[in-house]
């Protein structure tokens, strides 16, 4: 075991065959901005199939190479849920049934209204011998903490929004105890809207060239729609954070979004609530992603009053009262039907500020005028008063959906930085 790895590192196994072909894994991403935003260090994340050998040779790896490890995923009922047996195996340990943990995962039955538990789910109250049991208030599956050869390794469920809760309540305050704070760094985030991730990086070369000469860490991250620049520093000067903050704003203008990592749709609803403005959609491409978006983010109800999703034509005439006149004229796909969905949707939304999403998401329904990716939008302020906006995005339908959505999104917010300050 190397004895020589920082107090402060911490390993990631992300235990799931569908992480390496077809699931977006998001369990790195949020336990890599939890712990370093505290000063820890994500030194290494494993990706791992549901194959038990496996699993103890990414885990060993990572006990060889950090302080802490946390494992995610595989501790559900089914047959390829094997992380519980491999760690017991791996440090020799025995499973130990949980009355305790079995009422609790029947209780959480009760709370589903489903009265006949699977006997499969006895498995979930197997508990390495040894190890603290972790309640997941939201999941069936309990975490474990486990002690092993100076390490400590903690087994967590898979799914992101239990995993982020443990994460949370557990993982952090017990490393903080047992290892101390990591006062030594510091860590913050800047969002960046609508940018390339080369352009982002050309246009801060200087800025980062003088971050790194300062003992700093630099990191950019390119998501749908938004740049994320993550800065690691010395408690000593943390004081830089405010210096790039307001390079950053100045470079950028208006698609700088601010800090601690905040997404489009925060961004868009910290607007919307210091202004006293409440917003509709109407989306037909999108479907109604660009709502759910919104809808994600607690406390939007006070500024959302909800999406119009209108696929066809038929619905943009019948509930958003678009003409059929611009519809036969310009089409579904255009800046007349753009604006005039972004009037309905203000108008039978009771909104103050509305916007609107139509275009061709593809791989069907493009012509040589209007291509796949080609998506009109519109906000509309007042019935005189709108901007428009036309974008042309690539890749499959459901990137394009996705994007569009947050340009969306960041278009509107963008239109009321503009007009309604």
């Amino acid at each position: 075991m190397n004895k020589k790895a920082n107090a402060y590192s911490v390993g990631i196994v992300c235990v799931g065959s569908e992480l390496l072909f077809h699931t977006l894994n998001t369990n790195i991403h949020i336990a890599t901005r939890l712990l370093e935003m505290r000063g820890f260090e994500v030194n290494f994340n494993v990706v791992v199939c549901d194959k038990s050998e496996e699993i103890k040779k990414a885990i060993n790896f990572c006990l060889e190479n950090s302080e802490i490890v946390v494992v995610s995923g595989g501790l559900g009922p089914t047959f390829d849920d094997v992380t519980r047996e491999s760690v017991a195996e791996l440090t020799g340990r025995n499973l130990v049934f949980s009355e305790e943990i079995w009422r609790e995962i029947q209780e959480r039955f009760k709370e589903r209204r489903i009265v006949n538990v699977p006997e499969l789910n006895k498995k979930q109250a197997m508990i390495i011998e040894g190890g603290v049991i972790l309640s997941n208030k939201s999941g069936t599956a309990p975490g474990i903490r486990l002690e092993y050869m100076g390490r400590i390794i903690f087994l967590l469920p898979g799914p992101p929004r239990e995993f982020e809760e443990m994460l949370t309540n557990y993982v952090l305050p017990d490393i903080e105890k047992n290892y101390g704070i990591a006062q030594n760094t510091v860590c913050n985030g800047f969002g960046i809207a609508g940018e390339p991730e080369a352009v982002v990086d050309e246009k801060t070369k200087n800025l980062r060239e003088r971050i790194i000469s300062l003992g700093g860490q630099w990191t950019i991250l390119a998501l749908p729609y938004l740049i994320e620049l993550w800065l690691k520093l010395p408690k000593t000067k943390q004081f830089l954070f405010a210096e790039v903050e307001s390079s950053l704003r100045e470079i950028f203008e208006d698609s700088f979004l601010g800090t601690n990592g905040i997404s489009i749709q925060e961004a868009l609803m910290i607007m919307l609530k210091e202004r006293k403005l409440v917003c509709a959609f109407a989306e037909s491409c999108t479907g109604g992603l660009a709502g759910h978006l919104i809808t994600e983010i607690p406390g939007s109800s006070e500024c959302f009053n909800g999406s119009f999703v209108v696929y066809s034509n038929r619905l943009k005439k019948k509930i958003l009262k678009v003409p059929k006149t611009v519809l036969r004229k310009f089409g579904a796909v255009s800046e007349e039907v753009a604006i005039a969905m972004a009037k309905g949707a203000r108008k039978y939304g009771k909104a103050d500020i509305s916007l609107s999403i139509t275009g061709i998401a593809g791989p069907s329904g493009a012509t040589e005028e209007k291509p796949i990716g080609l998506v009109w939008m519109a906000v509309a302020i007042s019935n005189h008063f709108f901007e428009t906006r036309k974008f042309y995005f690539s890749g499959s339908r459901s990137a394009i959906k996705l994007r569009a959505a947050l340009a969306g999104i960041d278009f509107l917010r963008r239109v009321i930085m503009r007009n309604l300050s």
